[in-house]
């Protein structure tokens, strides 16, 4: 995709990737195109000044973090973690106004939960292409406020999270009817 990016026109485009032979091959197959730069880094740890860049963009970066999960529908705790150091690190680093762009094939519904915190400090939009076999694209906006159905979500997650107090049930009912008596042999 930096390549494709350079193509088009864009000649400041920083590259990290975890993986050094990732960095390695990549550097030298794109060594002639001038401005732009391969890092070895953890996206947890990023080693850039706060506030350094106009856009980030992630193409699959989360969905690889979450290949291990079992299901959608819960996230463990171990890639929840994961993602927040992930996302407050993508935070710190953009510029005021600065935007972060996501392309995953990720549905809304169990997306839209990992990027909508206040903390962030980030508006979400989401833009849908395909037919059958979408894909998404979220763009977050540093500096702007969650719309008010983004921050219903963080606010009905954060309840979700909070442990709740036992239920002690003082009575049982009986059953009325006897279902070994029904049974026909």
């Amino acid at each position: 995709m930096s390549a494709d990016m350079y193509n088009s026109g864009y000649r400041s485009i920083t590259n990290i990737d975890y993986s050094s032979v990732c960095i390695s091959t990549m550097s030298a197959r794109h060594s002639d195109c001038q401005g732009m730069t391969w890092h070895q880094m953890d996206v947890r740890q990023l080693s850039f000044p706060d506030a350094s860049f106009d856009v980030v963009l992630e193409k699959a970066t989360l969905d690889a973090i979450m290949v291990g999960e079992k299901s959608p529908w819960g996230v463990s705790p171990e890639t929840a973690h994961f993602i927040h150091k992930a996302l407050t690190e993508v935070s710190r680093c953009l510029k005021p106004g600065g935007r972060f762009v996501s392309v995953t094939f990720a549905d809304p519904f169990f997306r839209k939960r990992l990027y909508a915190k206040t903390e962030y400090d980030w508006s979400i939009k989401k833009y849908s292409y395909g037919e059958g076999l979408e894909y998404f694209v979220y763009v977050m906006t540093k500096g702007e406020e969650l719309s008010p159905e983004d921050a219903a979500l963080e606010k009905k997650l954060l309840e979700d999270t909070e442990p709740k107090p036992p239920t002690v049930s003082s009575a049982q009912s009986e059953d009325e009817e006897d279902f070994i008596a029904n049974i026909d042999i």
